[in-house]
């Protein structure tokens, strides 16, 4: 928050202010220019980022696919584009959530893009005239819409734009970034003037106080870095009572303890314990008769079960805010991720291990106090203590790749996938699948 009020009122270094977010003082590019620069390289290795899009009750409602070559100034040609999404089985998940996909009208012109078009497939267009002539480019979003798709622009557009966007855009995304607050402000008021109709998305949101200032100026959506941030407004410095006692238990099960043991603790925290026989009742438990107390609860979910639900209701032993499910997903992700990359080179009680550090190295954002404080709390081997304070150890470079592949800096998981001999593709598979893996993990568990 202390950032945002100092943003407010001053005290700052001077910032870029766009005041002209339709580009009214754009020129267009020099026809002659070819439509796409390919890269130097026929089959340059690529990197597929995916970005988080947080709607405005902060639930996950979709991701931004952009498509990268890494060490390169170039993107990436349409062709291999059009491959990586299709092997990220896009279409499939654009039938669940939103899939946002930044591409240049003149690629829809030169391959068939179709085949990645979902329910919630959204192509975002560069500018008219980026590109294409205006006329050329109003038949490819024409076309983009008739074949099942919407359309998004970038907030900066031509000043004879209004009319054509009006007609084909269903979303426009404006850059955080490009803005002072008051410009921004101005930004979103103009756009829900200008364009009542369209979808309002706001990226490279760094907090959460900004982010709730966008929602609050009429963004449907926010893309950024906040989603796995602190927030402030929910930090008490302590961690719960429910959270202390399934801390506890994680610790009885990682000091191999009596069930019954276990059982006690639990009985401490009345929802806790209610929260464990619902688990066992779970349809995933394929149980024919139910279960309705804490001891044959504990019983039946196993060591190893109970230890992965324990992980996940830490998530859930809070408020029961929007964000911590955001966060609860994002986490198993970041888990089920450093448990399919481990696969190939360590055995299954490694793989275990990576995932209870992806899905811990949130819960400093999540409890609002430091990972040192969060640490102390719970019995860990010394090799994810290393991890989770200091990225180090033998797990330390597979957290960085983690960390690299959900914020999507290119270069340096080109870098980590080298140093760990995990090759690209490979990086890419596991992403996906971890996703798809998370979001139904999430829902199940819920």
């Amino acid at each position: 928050m202390f950032g945002l009020i100092k943003r407010l009122v001053g005290n700052q270094p001077a910032v870029k202010i766009n005041e002209d977010p339709f580009g009214r003082d754009r020129k267009p590019p020099d026809p002659a220019a070819p439509l796409f620069t390919a890269p130097s390289r026929e089959t340059p290795p690529i990197v597929l980022q995916r970005d988080e899009i947080i709607d405005a009750k902060t639930r996950i409602g979709g991701y931004r696919f952009a498509v990268h070559v890494p060490d390169s100034p170039h993107e990436p040609n349409p062709r291999a584009t059009l491959e990586a999404l299709r092997a990220a089985n896009v279409a499939a998940f654009a039938e669940r959530r939103m899939a946002l996909i930044p591409l240049p009208a003149a690629h829809w012109i030169s391959l068939d893009f179709t085949s990645l078009i979902g329910p919630h497939t959204v192509f975002l267009l560069d500018s008219p005239e980026a590109s294409l002539p205006r006329e050329r480019w109003r038949e490819v979003a024409l076309a983009i819409r008739a074949a099942g798709a919407r359309v998004g622009v970038t907030g900066t557009g031509h000043s004879g734009d209004r009319d054509l966007i009006l007609e084909c855009a269903d979303l426009v995304l404006i850059d955080f970034s490009a803005y002072s607050l008051p410009g921004l402000e101005r930004a979103l008021t103009g756009f829900k003037t200008e364009f009542p109709r369209l979808q309002r998305v706001v990226e490279n949101v760094d907090g959460w106080p900004e982010r709730r200032l966008c929602v609050s100026r009429g963004a449907d959506f926010c893309l950024g870095s906040f989603a796995t941030a602190a927030d402030e407004e929910q930090q008490t410095g302590e961690i719960s009572q429910s959270r202390l006692v399934l801390i506890e238990m994680l610790n009885l099960l990682r000091t191999d303890a009596d069930l019954s043991d276990i059982a006690k603790v639990a009985k401490r925290d009345p929802g806790v314990a209610v929260k464990v026989v619902a688990m066992a009742n779970s349809p995933i438990m394929a149980r024919e008769n139910p279960v309705s107390g804490i001891d044959q609860a504990i019983m039946i979910l196993g060591r190893e079960q109970l230890y992965r639900w324990l992980s996940l209701a830490m998530f859930r032993a809070g408020a029961n805010s929007p964000r911590d499910e955001v966060l609860l997903e994002l986490a198993l992700a970041r888990g089920r991720f450093l448990e399919l990359v481990g696969q190939g080179k360590y055995g299954k009680r490694e793989c275990d291990e990576l995932f209870l550090v992806g899905l811990l190295s949130m819960l400093d954002s999540l409890l609002g106090v430091p990972m040192a404080k969060v640490v102390e709390r719970i019995h860990l081997s010394a090799e994810i203590k290393d991890v989770l304070l200091n990225s180090a150890g033998p797990f330390g470079r597979y957290l960085m790749l983690a960390i690299a592949v959900e914020k999507g800096r290119v270069e340096q998981t080109s870098r980590l996938a080298e140093q760990t001999a995990i090759p690209l593709d490979e990086i890419e598979r596991a992403s996906a699948e971890a996703l798809e893996w998370a979001e139904s993990a999430a829902r199940l568990s819920q």
